[in-house]
């Protein structure tokens, strides 16, 4: 970040009397260099400024308990990194407070957001807590006394302290950045930390609530788990297909007709994760995208994940307007659910992803890509469940096809909607009379036909894929015809 700070975190002018004093956010002198740092909390940036133990307790009161500090994230603005998002995350924190000769340690910590990441050396993700924000001031303005007033800062670490400071002789904080695995991408390669320095400070609980409510950054950081989202304590996460990749579900929506057999009348790319508690799974996250819409019909899209009949909770579901941190019309919305989880998403996709003029998106070879709307959904489980008794990804993904009244699933699934035109009729079996599927799943790397082009056509071994019943062509996704495809890519489409 810009270490030109539109405003210094500066003392207010003592108050005259001690009973009157108020906690007031001061800028601290040591910093996090290389990836770690050792903070003495009674040095100030500013001499002058410098904290008594007497500050230290007043702070901690006004907390609630609870020391907290401002962070300035200051990292390299390159790879998936940029100026107006950057992140790192912390492998180790430890506050040590001496109060009459004796030495206390704290270690339990928490921040804002918090990531699925492998460390230097491991494949292996594990949650970890991180530090999220841009490059240059964030003006955090909460009221125009502010000692953060126009200042850069942009995320909290919160250590709770259960003792009182005000005899306190000594109170320095260790802290450690994760050194993470960046040949593995991102999550990784954006949680990386460089050779810029991380400026901290002790702020006041009006200070810190301000800022939590800015969030700057956090709307555009890969695989961001905020507290926020699920409020069951997790231990760690499993993600399908993984933490970083994601399904691609791929419609066929003139059932039962096989029409022109274009798979890119809706495509959909989706995750799930699972949060666990022990060997319980505690919570859900789903994260997903419209990546094409070449139909002239309108879907609502659900996803179906299999569970015991006793199963319960509640949750909430997200839905972002493409390229942005805004949520479309009536989202954020509250949901409940007993039995499996089944849940409508996306509702009305001719409205959601649309090119004025034109009557589909990203199926047409002379015509721009447009990004499609985000949506994602925080669930959590009354009682927590076991993993085998949750049904296998990649789970049911469906449509119900607004014109047409029918629903479409993948071959193994029936109809689950009793207004649908399937169930009115009797008719399930999701496969034609040649045997070939409505709906496919696929690794992200596909890319959908142009429109009009059959799928058999822009990928001339999928027929042999289909006519093996999966024994053969398992790769066939990889190997299209590169006039008949249409190139959005996954960098393109997964725009957050």
């Amino acid at each position: 970040m810009s270490r030109s700070l539109t405003g210094l975190l500066l003392m207010a002018v003592l108050m005259a009397s001690q009973a009157n004093a108020v906690a007031l956010s001061v800028q601290l002198k040591d910093t996090i260099d290389q990836g770690s740092g050792n903070i003495d909390l009674f040095r100030a940036k500013q001499q002058k400024n410098n904290l008594s133990a007497a500050d230290l307790e007043e702070m901690r009161s006004d907390n609630g308990g609870s020391l907290v500090f401002a962070v300035d994230v200051n990292e390299a603005a390159n790879g998936s990194e940029k100026a107006s998002c950057q992140g790192v995350a912390i492998e180790s924190a430890v506050l040590t407070i001496v109060v009459g000769g004796n030495s206390f340690s704290f270690s339990d910590y928490s921040t804002p957001t918090e990531s699925m990441l492998a460390k230097f050396g491991s494949t292996e993700r594990k949650l970890y807590h991180t530090l999220i924000g841009q490059t240059g001031s964030s003006l955090i303005t909460p009221s125009s006394s502010s000692a953060l007033s126009g200042s850069s800062y942009d995320a909290l670490i919160t250590m709770p302290v259960n003792i009182a400071l005000d005899n306190a002789t000594s109170a320095t904080l260790d802290i450690t950045l994760l050194e993470t695995n960046t040949s593995l991408g991102d999550p990784e390669a954006f949680y990386d930390f460089t050779a810029g320095f991380e400026d901290l400070a002790l702020v006041s609980a009006e200070d810190s609530s301000f800022l939590a409510g800015l969030a700057p950054g956090q709307s555009e950081a890969p695989l961001v788990i905020t507290q926020g989202q699920v409020l069951n304590p997790i231990d760690s996460w499993v993600y399908f297909p993984s933490s970083v990749e994601y399904y691609i579900a791929a419609y066929e929506d003139n059932y039962p007709a096989k029409s022109d057999y274009d798979f890119n009348d809706l495509v959909v790319g989706y995750r799930v994760g699972l949060g666990m508690t022990a060997d319980k799974v505690s919570s859900l996250l789903i994260y997903g995208y419209i990546i094409a819409r070449g139909s002239g019909f309108t879907h609502d899209w659900y996803l179906h994940i299999g569970l015991p009949d006793e199963a319960s909770g509640t949750g909430m579901v997200n839905l972002f307007q493409a390229g942005s941190s805004v949520q479309e019309s009536g989202y954020p919305k509250s949901i409940s659910q007993s039995g499996s989880f089944d849940q409508r998403l996306l509702q009305g996709t001719k409205s959601l992803m649309q090119v004025p003029g034109l009557e589909f998106a990203n199926t047409e070879a002379e015509v721009s890509l447009i990004q499609g709307q985000k949506f994602s959904v925080s669930f959590d489980f009354d009682t927590p469940l076991n993993l085998a008794d949750i049904a296998l990804p990649p789970y049911d993904p469906y449509l119900h096809v607004t014109n047409t009244g029918y629903e479409i699933h993948l071959p193994e699934y029936a109809s689950r909607l009793g207004s649908s035109v399937n169930n009115a009729e009797g008719v399930g079996g999701f496969k034609n009379e040649q045997g070939y599927p409505f709906v496919v799943i696929i690794p992200e790397d596909w890319e959908p036909p142009l429109e009009h082009v059959d799928l058999g056509e822009a990928y001339s071994t999928f027929l042999g894929y289909v006519s093996s019943s999966g024994a053969q062509n398992e790769s066939w996704y990889t190997v299209p015809s590169a006039t008949k495809i249409k190139g959005i890519g996954k960098a393109f489409w997964k725009w957050d």
